[in-house]
């Protein structure tokens, strides 16, 4: 009789459970510097607020391997730092705050596929967050965005080479009408969640807000976190 521990090990859903998977979606033992069946999984590593902290997380992944260990792998996919979905499908409130913080661009990362299946084999599932933590950092997140998007929008009426003068100076005044009243809404989450320094995005005038179009974009902040450099590079 096949006793458990000699049972084939599968993937489900994505994610390892045990050691035993195909080298091509787990880094293969050798490499490894840490041995979950004798010494157990790591927290999740988060910070003062409860969220998963991405760069703290990636370094706890590199040094479980030996260094210079490729990650490279045949796929690279988005990993949700709070996980897993069903903790958060469970919680869903009727205004949809848990799920759309889980979907927040900032509680994502796009990584290796051997890496995200790896964290998910070396570290405990994460707690949820407090209902006013979710609630804090998706306001944080739909401000700046809106802030960010709004100066870019700006920018590209003034490159509309056919856009009548008069209508044009309209356009810009209702962006910069929105532009204040988003940087208003900002001030209303607290400075710990904010994901842009208010005081270096201020205006006074159209000119300024034009001005933040460059270094706001440069943010990204509508495109997931990309990790796969600080993989490569030394711990």
């Amino acid at each position: 009789m096949i006793g458990q521990s000699d049972r084939p090990r599968v993937l489900r859903y994505g994610h390892f459970y045990r050691e035993g998977i195909p080298e091509l979606w787990f880094p293969p033992t050798e490499v490894r510097t840490w041995d979950v069946d004798k010494q157990g999984k790591f927290d999740t590593p988060v910070d003062e607020l409860g969220l998963v902290d991405l760069d703290a997380l990636v370094q706890l992944g590199k040094i479980t391997v030996h260094d210079g260990y490729d990650w490279t792998s045949p796929l690279n996919d988005v990993h949700h730092l709070q996980w897993p979905a069903v903790k958060y499908a469970e919680a869903t409130t009727g205004d949809g705050v848990v799920r759309t913080f889980r979907e927040l661009v900032c509680r994502k990362a796009f990584i290796p596929r051997r890496f995200h299946n790896w964290l998910h084999y070396i570290t405990v599932q994460p707690a949820l967050p407090s209902q006013d933590v979710m609630r804090h950092a998706v306001s944080a997140e739909r401000t700046a965005r809106a802030i960010a998007t709004t100066a870019q929008l700006a920018m590209r009426l003034t490159r509309m080479p056919h856009i009548p003068e008069d209508k044009l100076v309209k356009r810009l005044e209702e962006e910069f009408d929105n532009y204040l009243l988003y940087v208003e809404n900002a001030r209303e989450v607290p400075e710990e969640f904010q994901l842009l320094k208010l005081a270096e995005i201020e205006v006074a005038t159209i000119d300024e807000m034009l001005q933040m179009s460059k270094p706001l974009g440069k943010l990204a902040l509508d495109q997931v976190p990309v990790r796969y450099r600080a993989l490569k590079s030394v711990v």
